[in-house]
């Protein structure tokens, strides 16, 4: 049953044993990223007995709901699923569970080390080494999608800098009756910063310097995002609303050649139901310029409440869906690995073409900043960004508002 944009799911089974074991609440987000635990958790309940009840809420309020029960010791959820980048506010104050003790009362030194290092440092705060608090279950790391078959046409290698990329697409626009060379997502808040992060690292900038504060007051930065500007003359009309659906129907349906996006789409790339370009697409890590290219980090983590009265089965099902053999399946099924065994499985290289790359993506990724604050900074930077896409600001104009606004809000929230 669907209410107001969110969705309960008890999971039964015919063939389920009886049960009389304890009750887990996991709140999941609704979507891609979540399928793969709500069949884990299905799964979990047959060979357990324990009864899984799924929250299944949207991405925003999916961060909504866990920033009320964890403020306020709720209960209401056992497991919690995040995005990455939400992790420093909702592990601050203690509002999750440590799991250092819980592995030591399990007779476990830790965290194995078969889990790829930078999806494990995402779960401690402070970061990179402070307390664990989660595990982490997708490691989404984006990638550069490109048309092999017309780069090869003309005689073109895959882009290693974002200046080859322009070239690129300057060159496969004007040869390719039909095409956009480029397509890019400037939507405000998330899609356009998301998009951004990587220009902006790979042109020698940063959105904060390392002790906190903003830093685009830059020649770097201004011309990164100078260059994002003018790549929106290879994008489709529009693109300051897109986000990644819009971003993979232009690459599906065979309008756009090159752009950056994330390893869930690569399935429906080789598709027949679904794609024009079949066999088409080639994967790459994301280019550099002044610095190496490296892809944004977008793991989502599994986490404990503090306020769960159901720690100790919480935690065995963390464990349970983040083991190699669970984390096997949940790729099978289409979700990212954490685990380095899982992403070198022979069979699973068969099967997806992509996976060493986006090994390679993933272990060279890098978070957003790890700030408790980063919704709020996402939120205006995205807006400032998308605003200079549409050229509604001038790209002077939207660094040094961005500038003012984040400082403004690290002195509002000290």
């Amino acid at each position: 049953m669907r209410v107001i944009g969110v969705s309960v799911l008890l999971l039964v089974s015919a063939c389920a044993r009886p049960l009389a074991g304890p009750r887990l609440v996991v709140a999941v987000n609704a979507g891609v990223e979540g399928d793969a635990l709500k069949r884990a958790a299905a799964d979990y309940q047959r060979v357990s007995g324990v009864r899984m009840e799924i929250v299944e809420l949207p991405y925003s309020n999916l961060f909504e709901k866990a920033m009320l029960d964890l403020d306020g010791r709720t209960g209401a959820y056992d497991v919690i699923m995040m995005d990455d980048p939400w992790f420093p506010r909702l592990a601050s104050h203690e509002k999750l569970v440590p799991l250092e003790p819980l592995y030591r009362k399990a007779g476990l030194p830790g965290p194995d080390a078969d889990f790829v290092t930078t999806s494990l440092r995402l779960c401690h705060e402070p970061y990179p080494d402070g307390r664990l608090y989660a595990l982490p279950y997708v490691g989404n790391s984006p990638l550069f999608f490109y048309r092999k078959d017309l780069f090869d046409k003309h005689g073109l290698a895959p882009p290693r800098t974002w200046q080859e990329v322009r070239d690129a697409a300057r060159r496969l626009q004007d040869a390719e009756r039909g095409f956009y060379g480029y397509v890019m997502r400037a939507a405000p808040g998330n899609a356009a910063t998301t998009d951004f992060m990587p220009i902006l690292w790979a042109f020698g900038a940063d959105l904060l310097a390392p002790g906190g504060a903003p830093r685009l007051d830059t020649p770097e930065a201004a011309e990164a995002l100078s260059f994002m500007v003018e790549m929106g003359r290879f994008t489709p009309p529009g693109y300051v609303s897109f986000n990644a659906d819009e971003i993979a129907a232009h690459l599906l349906q065979s309008t756009a050649i090159m752009s950056i996006n994330w390893p869930s789409w690569i399935s429906a790339m080789d598709d027949p139901v679904k794609s024009r370009v079949v066999g088409k697409i080639a994967f790459a890590l994301l280019p550099g310029q002044r610095e190496p290219g490296r892809a944004v980090l977008g793991n989502w983590l599994l986490a404990i409440p503090a306020g769960s009265d159901r720690i100790d089965a919480a935690f065995t099902f963390l464990r349970w869906a983040t083991d190699p053999a669970q984390m096997r399946r949940a790729a099978e099924r289409g979700g990212p690995p954490t685990r380095r065994s899982v992403f070198l499985d022979p069979e699973l290289l068969r099967r997806f073409r992509a996976y060493p790359v986006q090994l390679a993506s993933l272990e060279t990724g890098r978070p957003r900043p790890r700030t408790p604050h980063w919704n709020e900074i996402e939120n205006i930077f995205g807006v400032l960004i998308s605003k200079a896409n549409a050229g509604s600001i001038s790209v002077a104009d939207a660094l040094a508002r961005a500038q003012r606004e984040i400082l403004d809000i690290q002195r509002r929230n000290p």
